[in-house]
């Protein structure tokens, strides 16, 4: 019986060592998650969005373009991109769009990226206006943004 224990339990920690070893997944990018409340269609929500990324096309590059999902990648440094998602859901009976902004590192090793994922999504929406139309509301924190605390993100 101990050599059968004995057995079980070296398997499971070659198991380990091999799972470890191998390629981090992607919970290992860095990324952020934002969620805003905003008191206007979704349609112009996406608009404005559209508009700001095409604006800033020295460093994002738009994507798909839905009614309800933009994708973009930006570009933070030479050989260094992000994926940048905007994912608009109208709110209940028709009063305002709730935008779900998501930016992720590419590469896998990239675990810390100093804020710049939530600046990805913040120069969008500041730049968009939107942040300043009535009824804006941002939901985020350092467990869904990492780097949200020391975040100083460069005005437009």
């Amino acid at each position: 019986m101990a050599v059968r224990t004995l057995l079980v339990a070296c398997t499971l920690f070659l198991g380990m060592c091999l799972i470890t070893s191998s390629r981090p997944t992607e919970t290992t990018q860095a990324f952020c998650n934002i969620e805003w409340l905003l008191a206007l269609p979704c349609a112009q929500v996406n608009k404005a969005i559209v508009t700001e990324i095409k604006s800033l096309k020295n460093i994002y590059k738009l994507g798909t373009v839905t009614p309800l999902q933009i994708q973009a990648n930006h570009t933070s440094a030479p050989g260094q991109m992000e994926q940048v998602n905007f994912t608009m859901t109208p709110a209940a009976m028709g009063e305002g769009c709730r935008l779900h902004g998501f930016s992720m590192s590419a590469v896998w090793y990239s675990s810390f990226s100093n804020s710049t994922n939530y600046c990805n999504l913040q120069t969008v929406v500041n730049g968009s206006g939107l942040t300043k139309t009535p009824g804006f509301m941002e939901f985020t924190n350092e467990w869904r943004c990492l780097g949200l605390e020391d975040a100083a993100c460069p005005s437009k």
